[in-house]
């Protein structure tokens, strides 16, 4: 009986683990048994793979012999000279193993132009998706390759790469070999051919959904009025100098633009008749007057994003919490007080993250947003001094209550009660950044009885002891990576989890 059960469990398994697409589910299903592990295995499609606790290449292929998607992550971006891991053995195995393998996606690492050709040469023709994000190392002469043999891409994104510029051919390529990019973004690449965008719009005129440009004079928008001819089904767009010397009166986006970014006040008539129907908008680099930006944002009743890198000040949160009640994700460098976070609270209930720079703030402001936003997953919180002489204790504890879906956290102006409320209430944190938080040893060793899921932690200019630092380490087993700079005794050091031995430290660690 208990073996014909058994069967019966693992054939119902069999049936049920390829609908199961959660990474942490997938985890603690192949923890049950060696079968389970090896069937899990089998039917994993994706994988992240943090170099810095990863086995070797090969034990990767082994493990998930029939992947079809995979990220390699470095460290982070700002340690990425001092902390490269050599990424040449991965792409050797990639080459060699994967061959099932449709999308790469590479974070924070160094990638050679060799390793981009191996890349293309072997893989070429079977990627269909590659991510190159905050990476350093490679130049035109790699991304050359990419453009000659990867003849069936449907993403290629450079984001926030420093690449060595020497020539635009790659982009004349790309644009020969692929009749079906949807999504292109090169936003750090200034030199290249209007004329070769042009070409890959019209082959891909049917597929391309999203382009995001170099933000340069050099190409300016008006430049770019054939490439908005052909590409009809285009959603999402970022890009091209603003010129004030030029004539934008034929000039029209695609009518089917969701997303754009917007520079100057010159662009307003001709974002304002898509106005409503856009749901992501990005002022990082606006040049335009307060009263301008709120007159746009009072008209995009459909906002789900909105990026500002500049002072929106409380009367444009009230507009937003009026006007846009879809909003999910609000990043601001600018900015506000209690005012206008309170009336954002109020009105965008739909909110899932929040990041806000504040030159006042109360707790009865935190404890709207823990009333009110209930799907609130990632939640940062600057002061305009860095600290703030009111404690945030209670405030702090009202958002862990009320907003029970939090991940990521950043705050600042807790006294040890408030970490201990951490410790006690964030139970599903993954990520934690203290800024001029508590007054000893003891707040910090309250939070690591807690945070189970807790796998980043970011601790600046706080009174905690080396011996505090060293014991967490050891407390929390979830663990993976830890940042700590203004603690006495500790000028700066980054650790991560395989045996916490510090991989960049300067000062006395």
């Amino acid at each position: 009986m208990e073996k014909r059960l058994n069967v019966s469990i693992d054939t119902v398994f069999n049936c049920v683990i390829p609908y199961i697409h959660d990474g942490d589910d997938r985890n603690s299903v192949s923890l049950v048994c060696r079968k389970w592990c090896e069937l899990e295995g089998v039917t994993r499609k994706h994988v992240t793979v943090h170099l810095f606790y990863s086995p070797k290449p090969s034990r990767l292929h082994q493990r998930f012999p029939l992947l079809e998607s995979l990220t390699l992550k470095g460290l982070s971006r700002w340690s990425l000279k001092k902390l490269s891991i050599d990424i040449t053995p991965w792409i050797h195995e990639i080459s060699v193993s994967f061959k099932c393998l449709k999308s790469l996606c590479i974070r924070c690492m160094v990638v050679g132009d060799l390793d981009l050709e191996l890349l293309a040469r072997t893989r070429g023709k079977d990627l269909r998706v590659l991510k190159m994000i905050y990476c350093e190392g490679l130049s035109t002469d790699g991304l050359l390759h990419i453009g000659k043999c990867c003849n069936d891409l449907r993403t290629l994104c450079l984001k926030g790469h420093w690449v060595h510029e020497k020539d635009g051919k790659w982009l004349h390529e790309l644009a020969l070999q692929n009749t079906g990019i949807e999504s292109l973004e090169f936003s750090n690449i200034k030199k290249y051919d209007v004329k070769d965008l042009t070409l890959l719009a019209k082959n891909c005129s049917q597929s391309l959904v999203s382009l995001k440009l170099c933000r340069s004079s050099r190409c300016a928008l008006i430049d770019l009025v054939d490439v908005f001819r052909y590409v009809v089904r285009l959603e999402d767009f970022v890009g091209g100098g603003w010129d004030k010397n030029e004539g934008y009166g034929g000039f029209k986006f695609p009518p089917t633009i969701r997303r754009m970014s917007v520079t100057n006040k010159t662009s307003l008539p001709l974002v304002l008749p898509l106005a409503h129907q856009l749901r992501e908008l990005y002022l990082d680099h606006l040049l335009m007057d307060a009263d301008s930006r709120c007159f746009l944002i009072q008209r995009c009743p459909n906002l789900e994003i909105l990026h500002i890198g500049c002072e929106l000040g409380d009367m444009g949160l009230k507009l937003l919490g009026q006007f846009c009640k879809k909003l999910r994700c609000y990043k601001t460098f600018g900015f506000v007080s209690h005012i206008g976070l309170i009336a954002l609270a109020q009105g965008c209930l739909a909110l899932e993250c929040l990041h806000v720079n504040l030159t006042h703030i109360t707790i009865e402001a935190m404890k709207c947003i823990g009333t009110h936003l209930k799907n609130l997953h990632d939640f940062r919180l600057t002061y305009k001094h860095g600290y703030t002489s009111l404690p945030l204790d209670n405030g702090i504890l009202a958002v862990l209550i009320g907003c029970g879906k939090l991940e990521r956290l950043g705050i600042c102006g807790l006294t040890d009660v408030g970490l201990g409320y951490i410790g006690k209430y964030g139970h599903n944190l993954r990520y934690l950044s203290l800024q001029y938080a508590g007054e000893s040893d003891a707040g910090l060793m309250e939070l690591s009885k807690g945070c189970p899921k807790l796998r980043k932690l970011f601790i600046y200019n706080c009174p905690f002891s080396k011996q505090a630092i060293v014991t967490i380490v050891f407390n929390m087993h979830s663990l993976r990576y830890m940042k700590v700079s203004g603690i006495t005794g500790i000028k700066k050091f980054e650790m991560t989890r395989p045996n916490y031995e510090p991989r960049l430290v300067n000062g006395d660690a």
